[in-house]
This record gives structure tokens, C-alpha cells and sequence, in this order.
């Protein structure tokens, strides 16, 4: 069956993956005497639509996705194994950019804070979760109008209950590695609640918004936005919690990601005839291997430093500006050579992923903690990759 891909969901992904870049640089390189300046504010403000967005179009890349495969997943064929696998990967992703050293030795001899950040909630762990349940829904229903129902109570329920999950502390009443994905931040940087709303509500919205008149899409853009100024105002005279866990917030973000990707869409044939519609569309589709190379060019790795141990917090607006091109075209330079690898070579690409991965899981459960130590040269104040920076854990204007 030919696959269909939305250019306007590779957009807004696009966008998010770059505007990423930008956000984890001005957390290890800007110095901090900047945060008084009157522009940093709203740039925070900016901040907090990176992981929604993801998160958003996650949902509806799978929302997408269902459609095709439904009949396959319920009858347990290779797409759902297939999928499934995808979902393992991004977990073993995210739990290795948490590792306090990679050894399994040294793992087991972790410190309690050193576990709590492995354990961690972070996009990629929201992102498999997120879908996992996602995906447990539509096996177990038939048609795509209960499940998409149901996809749309959880929005609604998860961003009204995080309020309260977060007051109760239920995570606390639960193993470490399975309340991280309840607990509220700081504790987990994109907890469940109430980052999961985003998710669902992308698999609600996607498969909507594809098939939308111009009118309609006008209008939607006009009304988005307009909530999003509301909401805005809203949060504004309202207290700091607001800013966390209120489902106002949440309705903030999503009216705001809704008006982007209206937006996208109208302009989506002036995209078309620019050259930054091959860059939004490579970040786009490669937005999982940006993420994960620029966080190890950033914040390091359990194998060495990053940007954050070298620059520690002394850049001016100005160089902070150029560092974050440079990054970024070093990573999309990476995530363009990857792409090509996969498209002439994908063979090639699968068996040297799985002698890698093969490999890697060799060494971590052979190599003694010493020698890990000698490899992991972070020191006790660098955060590994997936890190909220701090721009990004809230998106108050201060």
C-alpha cells in the first residue's frame, strides 16, 4: 500500500526539532544575566510548544498510521510487530541517555538521585507510553469512531486530572521506574499527566484537520488563535501553578500548536517553492535522530561531555546566537547523511543497527564499573541528554 505523507505534519515536526536546538543551547550557553532582559520571557514562552509539539504530531503520525494498519494490528501481523519494536526502540533510547555510566555493574551500584534520573519520565518515555496505550485502544476496538472518541475523552480527562495527580503524589504509592511516568515535575520532566493530553489530542485533530476546506481552516486558524490570546490573558492574573498543571495551560499550548499547523497548511504551497521546505521536511523526518545527536553534542553522553561542561552559562546573545547554527548544521548535515544511508542502503542500515545495538549491549553488560568511570568524564553538575532545560520546565513569563 503507498504510504501518504502530510508535508505539513513534517513541518510543524521540523520546526520543533530545530527550534529543540535552540532551546537546549540557551540553556547551557546563555548567561544567565540575560534572563533579566525583556525578550527572554516571551522566548521561555516559546519554549514550552517543543515537546507538545512532538507530542502532538506523534499522535497524529499514529493516528495516521491506525487507519492503515487497524485490520493488521488486530490480527497480530508483522505491522504490529513491527511497530512494536519502533515503540522498544525509543525506550531503550531514552533510558540509555539517562544512564549514570554504561555498565550494567555500575548501573546496579547507582546512587538514589542517580536512579531517580534514570528512571525518568521523558519524551521519548511519553512518547512510547503514550502510544502503547494509544495503541491498546484501537487493538481492542473496531471502528475509528469509538477509538478516536476515547482518544478524545483521555485528552480531556488527562489535562482536567493532572491537577489533582500532582496534589495526591500517587507516584509515591508506586515503583520508582512506574511512578516516574505519574509524577510531577521536576520529579519527571514530561510526565503523563499532563503531556499525554497532547498526544491524544494530535490523533484526535490530524486525521480531522487533513480534510478541512480552506474556509474551514481559515477559520480554525482565526479561532485557535484567538484562544491562545484568551488563554494567555488568562494565565497572565492567574497563579504560578497555572503555569504547570492547570488544564488551562494545556489548552493554551494545544490552541496555540492547532493555530501553527493551520497555519502551515494555508501557506503549505509558498512553503512548497522554498528551499526551507527540504530542511523542515529533513528535520521533520528525521527528527528522532536530531534529537538524540544533538543532545549527546550538548549535554554529552554516559561516553564523554558536551557543549554544557565546556561553555557553562558565559555566552552573549550574539554568540549564543551563532553557536546555535553551527549546532544546528552539524546535526542536520548528520540527520541528512543518515537519510541518505537509509534510502540507498537500508539493508545495509538495519544489519549495522542490530551489530551496534548487539554490540553496545554486550559491553554494557560485561564492562566493570571501573572502567565505565573512566569513560563517563562527566562531572556530578552535567545533566545527560533529555535534560529539561531551564527555560523549558516552565513557560511563565518571569
Amino acid at each position: 500500500m503507498l504510504t501518504v505523507r502530510y508535508d505539513w505534519l513534517d513541518y510543524l515536526r521540523g520546526i520543533a526539532a530545530l527550534w529543540m536546538i535552540e532551546v537546549h543551547v540557551v540553556d547551557v550557553a546563555l548567561d544567565p544575566r540575560w534572563h533579566t532582559a525583556w525578550w527572554f520571557p516571551w522566548l521561555s514562552l516559546t519554549h514550552g510548544f517543543v515537546a507538545v509539539a512532538f507530542l502532538f504530531c506523534a499522535g497524529g503520525a499514529f493516528a495516521i498510521t491506525l487507519e492503515r494498519k487497524h485490520a493488521a494490528y488486530r490480527r497480530w501481523e508483522r505491522p504490529l510487530w513491527d511497530y512494536l519494536t519502533k515503540l522498544g526502540l525509543l525506550l531503550v533510547l531514552g533510558y540509555w541517555l539517562h544512564l549514570p555510566g554504561f555498565s550494567l555493574e555500575r548501573t546496579l551500584h547507582a546512587t538514589q538521585e542517580e536512579l531517580r534520573r534514570l528512571a525518568d519520565c521523558d519524551i521519548l518515555q511519553c512518547i512510547a507510553a503514550s502510544s502503547l496505550l494509544a495503541l491498546a485502544i484501537g487493538f481492542a476496538t473496531e471502528h475509528a469512531r469509538l477509538y478516536r472518541s476515547i482518544y478524545a475523552v483521555l485528552t480531556v480527562a488527562i489535562a482536567s486530572l493532572t491537577p489533582w495527580v500532582w496534589e495526591q503524589r500517587l507516584d509515591e504509592t508506586l515503583p520508582l521506574f512506574l511512578g516516574a511516568y505519574i509524577a510531577p515535575q521536576p520529579m519527571s520532566k514530561f510526565p503523563l499527566f499532563p503531556f499525554a493530553a497532547y498526544f491524544f489530542a494530535g490523533a484526535v485533530v490530524v486525521p480531522l484537520i487533513r480534510s478541512c476546506t480552506r474556509r474551514a481552516l481559515w477559520w480554525l486558524l482565526v479561532g485557535s488563535t484567538v484562544a491562545a490570546a484568551g488563554l494567555l490573558a488568562v494565565g497572565f492574573s492567574s497563579p504560578k501553578q497555572w503555569w504547570h498543571s492547570s488544564p488551562g495551560h494545556v489548552g493554551f499550548r494545544l490552541a496555540g500548536t492547532v493555530a501553527l499547523l493551520a497555519a502551515l497548511i494555508l501557506g503549505g504551497e509558498r512553503i512548497a517553492r522554498l528551499r526551507v521546505r527540504s530542511i523542515l521536511r529533513l528535520a521533520g523526518q528525521q527528527s528522532l535522530w536530531i534529537y538524540v545527536f544533538h543532545l549527546i553534542l550538548v549535554y554529552g553522553s554516559v561516553g564523554g561531555q558536551g557543549l554544557s561542561s565546556l561553555v557553562g552559562g558565559a555566552l552573549g546573545p550574539a554568540a549564543c546566537t551563532l553557536l546555535i547554527g553551527a549546532i544546528g548544521l552539524v546535526t542536520l548535515a548528520s540527520a541528512w547523511g543518515w537519510a541518505q544511508l537509509k534510502r540507498t542502503m537500508p539493508s545495509v542500515v538495519h544489519v549495522v543497527v542490530g551489530v551496534v545495538v548487539a554490540i553496545g549491549a554486550m559491553i554494557f553488560l560485561l564492562l566493570p564499573s571501573r572502567y565505565a568511570a573512566l569513560l563517563s568524564v562527566l562531572d556530578g553538575s552535567v545533566q545527560l541528554g533529555g535534560a529539561a532545560p531551564v527555560a523549558a520546565r516552565s513557560d511563565l513569563l518571569r
